[in-house]
């Protein structure tokens, strides 16, 4: 186990060990977004050469520490980068239809769907709809950046 811990994770224990809420002046309607909410732009990429077109928003929650909720788009016959992290991710299909790659195994997904993707696992999705690909990400990207510090700009691929 490692002895030493940053300043973020000490700060993750003490609130979880607290059984405090770490929001002050709770308002339940800034914890609900619809599902065809936009976010707060993240990032986007397009690579003509590769088929890439994406856009990545945050769905920002009063609090949140730990997980990282993202709505991902992808235009119809368009892709996102063949890529990998360190965090894990949950993917709700919200709209539209496609595959998604992970490994080396291409899996059909459709809207109400949901897959796992593990660390390091290079994945990739592809749009193969007629409309956009809308999906939500769940990450764990708060507590692994905790604890990793900020990697996800060192194992995104963007090529």
């Amino acid at each position: 186990m490692k002895e030493e811990f940053t300043e973020e994770v000490l700060q993750l224990v003490k609130v979880a060990s607290s059984r405090i809420p770490p929001v002050e002046n709770l308002v339940p309607s800034e914890y609900v977004k619809s599902g065809t909410s936009k976010g707060i732009p993240m990032y986007s990429n397009h690579n003509e050469k590769l088929n890439i077109e994406f856009n990545v928003e945050r769905l920002a929650f009063p609090g949140i520490q730990t997980m990282d909720p993202r709505l991902l788009r992808i235009p119809p016959n368009r892709n996102n980068e063949l890529h990998r992290h360190a965090h894990e991710t949950i993917f709700v299909i919200l709209e539209g239809s496609g595959e998604v790659l992970i490994g080396d195994t291409r899996i059909p997904i459709k809207s109400g769907d949901v897959s796992f993707i593990p660390r390091w696992i290079f994945h990739q999705t592809i749009n193969m709809g007629e409309n956009d690909l809308v999906i939500l990400a769940i990450t764990d990207f708060g507590f692994t950046s905790a604890v990793l510090g900020n990697y996800d700009h060192r194992t995104r691929l963007s090529q």
